[in-house]
């Protein structure tokens, strides 16, 4: 099958990343000294955007921005260009075309982004992707390339050899897909024990069955192209295009937390002060297989370390508790994030911060609303000037560690219901489509796990009050199939189901709006 028509004849699951929001990539550059463009005025460019699910959001979310998503895909740009038009987007520009023909037009981009598309397309299109960096990207701009890294992916090589051997001549998709899962599952039953190569191959085959979407494993693991490179090889190949290593969207992954104690002064001496060698050598410790790299232009003046001082001028977000295992008598508090990162401190105005952030996710909060109001819990009798200063260096830290996300003016969304809800409608109009996993106002993807919770979210259009709300909702569900277990054919009339969701309706419109899908 040709490589130019693959996405046309398998749909590729659109989802919306944070880690290549603006909002976040500004925040990066800023703390390295770049003077990036703010959300709200930028131009952006996505390169492989399918179908501009990401540069949806981010229209929506920035009306005053400019937003351009190119792909070859003509299916995926049609169904982009659908809902673009269902949305009334005019800000926002969708192309179907080959990158290296296309012509970007003069004007520059303050942030170029390409995910899931360089280790997958053939080395002049890289090279043109990155001269198109060179070429249109803003004096403090930022490009965001992500790309299968070594030397972790040595590892998944050896199953995409395997697969590209057994699945050769399969050209029809789903029998190529089900050749593979078949072909996988033998694998991992019938390799000998007894010898760490087994090990390996079991681990990898179960994780490729239980984890990889199929439309995933066509388009990823069983390409033709699949090219992994290690940091260093691909900051060279940006250096001859004169771009440099800025940092990585996964701000926390450059952090050497995970390391023993030990191990630390080891990686600093082998490093010797420069950046990309304790990249590559963290990359050989971690095994790390899939990067997220931030380019700058090389002349552009990067400051490191990042500078503390400089989330001042962000938001923190973070869900985040205290954690009960790091907390002492003698007035240190740990906190720990869903994802496991962790932090703890004495300071008091530190402590009411991060109790505040934890408590207003998944809303952000402004550096000097935050420091108000953590130097009103603490009681804190220290100078404004010295808290902030305190704060700033804990902010930074906590991001560093993955504990919290710093953003630059980042979208907003309702805390609380309100008296006539509204959800997004770029998430209304994914359901309506079928889809049960939407993009969210933050945005990121929420998966909403109920028949009740599709319909609900579908009700939202900000016409309904409470009262009409749970009307219409028990009338919908009074046309559905009643719960599992009742039998297909059960169903209960408009008043049992009014009943049963009395109760349940405001905690329901609380979950939405924690899920960030409520439009302020």
């Amino acid at each position: 099958m040709s490589t130019e028509f693959a996405y046309d004849t398998l749909e590729y699951p659109a989802h919306v990343l944070p880690q290549m929001h603006p909002s976040r990539l500004a925040a990066i550059g800023r703390l390295h000294g770049l003077d990036c463009a703010p959300p709200s005025r930028c131009r952006l460019l996505e390169v492989g955007c399918g179908d501009g699910l990401q540069l949806l959001a981010l229209a929506m979310a920035y009306p005053q921005a400019r937003f351009v998503g190119i792909d070859m895909s003509r299916n995926a740009i049609a169904r982009g260009e659908a809902m673009r038009r269902r949305l009334g987007l005019e800000n926002l520009l969708l192309v179907q075309a080959d990158l290296t023909r296309w012509d970007p037009g003069r004007e520059a981009f303050d942030y170029i982004t390409a995910h899931g598309f360089y280790s997958w397309v053939p080395p002049q299109v890289r090279d043109h992707l990155l001269a198109l960096c060179r070429q249109r990207l803003a004096d403090a701009g930022i490009a965001y390339i992500s790309y299968n890294a070594l030397p972790g992916c040595h590892l998944r090589r050896v199953m995409w050899d395997m697969l590209r051997h057994h699945c050769a001549g399969i050209e029809e998709p789903t029998a190529r897909i089900a050749s593979a899962r078949q072909f996988l599952g033998w694998l991992g039953a019938a390799v000998p024990e007894g010898k760490p190569y087994a090990e390996v191959i079991r681990d990898e085959a179960a994780d490729l069955l239980r984890r990889t979407d199929h439309a995933v494993l066509f388009h990823d693991d069983l390409a033709q192209i699949n090219e992994p490179l290690s940091i260093t090889a691909f900051a060279a190949q940006a250096q001859a295009h004169g771009l440099r290593f800025l940092a990585e969207a996964d701000y926390h992954e450059m952090s050497d937390a995970a390391l023993a104690p030990e191990a630390r002064p080891g990686l600093a001496a082998l490093a010797d002060g420069d950046v990309l060698q304790r990249e590559q050598y963290l990359d050989f410790l971690k095994g790390r297989r899939f990067r997220q790299t931030l380019l700058c232009r090389a002349e552009a003046a990067v400051m490191r370390p990042a500078e503390a001082d400089a989330t001042r001028s962000l938001h923190a977000v973070g869900h985040l508790q205290r954690d009960a295992a790091d907390t002492d008598d003698a007035g240190t508090i740990g906190f720990r994030s869903s994802d496991g990162a962790a932090l703890s401190t004495d300071h008091p105005v530190i402590q009411a911060a991060l109790d505040a952030i934890a408590e207003a996710f998944p809303l952000p909060l402004a550096f000097p609303d935050l420091l108000t109001r953590a130097r009103a819990a603490a009681g804190s009798t220290a100078g404004p000037d010295e808290d902030a200063s305190a704060l700033a260096q804990a902010l930074l830290s906590g991001f560093e560690h993955g504990l919290l996300g710093l953003h630059c003016e980042p979208p907003r969304f309702a805390a609380e219901p309100g008296a006539k809800p509204r959800a997004s409608a770029l998430a209304r109009l994914q359901l309506e489509a079928g889809a049960d996993c939407v993009a969210s106002l933050r945005p990121s993807m929420v998966r909403l796990d109920s028949r009740l919770a599709i319909e609900l979210i579908q009700l939202l259009d900000g016409s309904r009050n409470h009262v009409a709300l749970l009307d219409d909702l028990a009338l919908r569900m009074s046309a559905l199939p009643a719960a599992e277990g009742e039998g297909p054919e059960a169903l209960h009339p408009a008043a049992w189901w009014r009943q049963k969701l009395a109760p349940q309706l405001a905690d329901g419109l609380h979950q939405a709006a924690r899920m960030a899908l409520l439009e302020a």
